[in-house]
């Protein structure tokens, strides 16, 4: 098992990357923390976790609160004596245009989205210093690499974990804590399975785009962060791994030949 004897917190657990996630770590023998806003996900998750003969507990918090995130990790050591793994992976976003959204839409995108993510960062590093040993793993996105058209509220705080996951691994390196990222690209979770309902065709031109041809598993991302949370990691830190069947490889420039990804 590759988390034999940790003790995982993730944030947004209650379904999608999280939930994933959570579950892989539990199977890899870690202690988890699910950490969610939504209590019947989360309490679902971490009794799936127990079924399946797994160590878990929930733990409500609003990450886009400053005291939930403090009683979060402290509910982490105090249930389990320790914290090992922090996953940043909450997320909420406004939509439209740069010109168009409000401001009360771009800062709670902000507070969920990057200043959580700092905040959490910050309150789990004053655990795991003393013991010299920790990894944090935030969720990134391909749009923290690129821009996207009515996502520059989300483009910002993606674009802003990747910073912080490269200053945090710089300034703590020698301190026994690693932080890395992962960008995942279009994935098959909660929200966007409703707006493929909701509307097939734009979900059908976002799997057209993909080389793949299809949306990602929440599973090959949290497959990811088991990597990057794990020691065999140990001479990782400060990157940004992409998972988006092969999304950002592409430049968006049409065939100049005329063919395209099917041949």
């Amino acid at each position: 098992m590759r988390l034999k004897d940790k003790v995982a917190l993730i944030t947004g657990a209650g379904s999608g990357i999280g939930e994933a996630t959570a579950k892989t770590f539990a199977r890899e023998g870690a202690r988890v923390v699910i950490a969610d806003l939504n209590d019947d996900g989360g309490r679902r998750v971490a009794n799936d976790i127990r079924k399946a003969g797994g160590n878990a507990e929930f733990h409500h918090a609003d990450v886009g609160a400053r005291d939930d995130i403090e009683k979060m990790i402290k509910f982490a050591v105090d249930h389990f004596g320790q914290l090992d793994i922090l996953h940043n992976n909450a997320i909420f976003t406004t939509v439209g245009r740069v010109g168009e959204l409000t401001l009360d839409g771009w800062q709670k995108t902000m507070d969920v989205g990057l200043t959580a993510y700092w905040y959490a960062t910050k309150c789990a590093i004053d655990v795991m210093l003393p013991r010299r040993r920790g990894a944090i793993v935030n969720t990134a996105s391909v749009s923290g690499l690129a821009g996207d058209y009515t996502l520059g509220a989300y483009n910002a705080v993606k674009h802003g974990v990747v910073g912080l996951t490269k200053s945090t691994a710089i300034e703590y390196a020698r301190k026994g804590i690693r932080c890395n990222a992962v960008c995942p690209g279009p994935i098959g979770t909660p929200p966007l399975l409703r707006l493929e309902d909701s509307r097939p065709d734009v979900v059908a031109r976002i799997r057209e785009a993909i080389p793949m041809g299809r949306l990602g598993e929440p599973q090959e991302i949290a497959n990811v962060v088991l990597f990057l949370a794990s020691d065999e990691a140990s001479f990782v830190t400060g990157s940004f791994y992409v998972a988006d069947g092969g999304l950002w490889a592409h430049s968006g420039m049409p065939s100049l030949s005329g063919q395209g990804p099917e041949w």
